[in-house]
């Protein structure tokens, strides 16, 4: 049989000038067992690169470079949910007790329950008599306090 195709691709191989399907062709062709005594010497290059191409990285594999390099192999843990989101869960719970706290010491700080909003209210209900002898009474005591010193 002739072999001058196949000799000519393997020229152009090393020539680097192949197509994806003449490399495909070489590696079909020195795949099948009965590869003439003169190409026996390129069958091992061939066959080599399919099986490189199907060549896959066992799960062990970088635990076993490690140990070679000493370093640890240190692989990641899932975490949960309610873990990740504990933290923000005391924050919303340190917030929670500060306002029912702040509103405990306003309530006992205010008189009788009433809010100063109820003191305007009832300054704003004054007539305005009184509010001219409030303001007659303030302005005689600002007149005391002048001529004392």
């Amino acid at each position: 049989m002739d072999y001058k195709y196949i000799e000519q691709l393997i020229d152009s191989y090393f020539e680097g000038t192949t197509s994806l399907e003449e490399e495909h062709i070489l590696r079909e062709f020195f795949a099948q067992e009965n590869v003439p005594e003169h190409l026996l010497e390129w069958q091992s290059l061939f066959r080599s690169e399919k099986e490189l191409a199907n060549a896959h990285l066992d799960e062990r594999f970088d635990e076993r470079l490690l140990s070679l390099t000493g370093e640890a192999h240190v692989r990641a843990l899932p975490i949960p949910l309610r873990t990740r989101l504990r933290p923000l869960l005391r924050v919303a719970a340190f917030i929670a007790f500060a306002v029912v706290i702040g509103t405990a010491v306003e309530q006992s700080v205010s008189p009788q329950g009433e809010a100063p909003a109820n003191q305007m209210a009832v300054q704003d209900e004054l007539d305005a008599d009184e509010t001219t002898a409030l303001d007659i009474r303030s302005a005689e005591l600002q007149n005391d306090s002048v001529s004392i010193n």
